[in-house]
């Protein structure tokens, strides 16, 4: 998948270039506030749909941040998916596949710096 997504056309139909969907822009970006089962599991419902999550711990304490870390990652092995620390406290969880054409890595380091 990578940063842009292909459409799925056959090879004789043109690419309508406002058909491609950037996986930028399927992104969640979100400041964690609590550890509520029912928003992780809305969470994890975004990332399992394909929408890459990166995510801010800095507002858990170390026992809430643990909670989620350990979910998530259940979900990233089912996925086949990756974990990607961005910053100290910022992580991103997606499919490994939106890693595949090096456009992600570009992309993340574009928001650090």
């Amino acid at each position: 998948m990578g940063l842009f997504s292909k459409s799925k056309k056959n090879k004789d139909q043109n690419v309508d270039l406002d058909d491609k969907k950037l996986t930028s822009d399927l992104i969640i970006f979100e400041k964690l506030q609590n550890d509520d089962d029912v928003y992780l599991t809305g969470l994890a419902d975004q990332m399992i749909d394909g929408h890459p999550l990166i995510l801010n711990f800095e507002p858990l304490d170390i026992d809430q941040a643990n909670k989620v870390i350990a979910f998530l990652s259940g979900i990233i092995y089912a996925i086949k998916g990756e974990i990607v620390n961005i910053q100290e406290k910022v992580f991103m969880f997606a499919k490994s596949d939106v890693y595949d054409d090096g456009s992600m890595e570009d992309f993340l380091k574009e928001i650090v710096e």
